[in-house]
């Protein structure tokens, strides 16, 4: 039950510090991402200084909130696995996650339909695999009656 245990710890584990890696590169960006440039059809030096302030405004705020998505992910799966909780906790725990990774990579497919920009999805996909396999996981291990 130990070995589920721990599998769970490391596929959720690595789910938030892939979040929290995303949430660094935007953080930290002076321009957009190559593929940004790719759907917008546009360098960044042909962007006018007005509107190149305002998307790394918006970067910020992504990068923001995945930390803090990312943060807040550890910090929940730190209680759920150090206190006796039940499956309806692990659950909530789980829909936490799908609530918090899905919409960033809904709205990378969609601007990869619309563009054909390269956007980073499967890295996104195969985060949420993470959860969804530390979840199940987690079931298995027993903890969660």
């Amino acid at each position: 039950m130990e070995f589920f245990t721990t599998l769970a710890l490391i596929c959720y584990g690595l789910a938030f510090s892939g979040v929290l890696t995303f949430a660094i590169a935007y953080l930290i960006r002076s321009e957009f991402m190559p593929y940004h440039s790719l759907a917008t059809a546009r360098a960044w030096q042909d962007i006018d200084p007005a509107m190149q302030l305002l998307l790394l405004a918006l970067m910020r705020v992504i990068g923001a909130t995945s930390l803090g998505l990312g943060v807040s992910g550890l910090l929940q799966l730190y209680l759920l696995f150090t206190r006796d909780w039940t499956l309806g906790h692990l659950i909530a725990f789980q829909a936490f996650c799908l609530i918090a990774i899905t919409p960033s990579v809904a709205i990378g497919l969609y601007m990869r339909h619309k563009t054909k920009a390269p956007t980073p999805v499967f890295s996104g996909i195969f985060i949420v695999l993470l959860t969804l396999t530390g979840f199940v996981l987690a079931w298995m291990s027993g903890r969660f009656a």
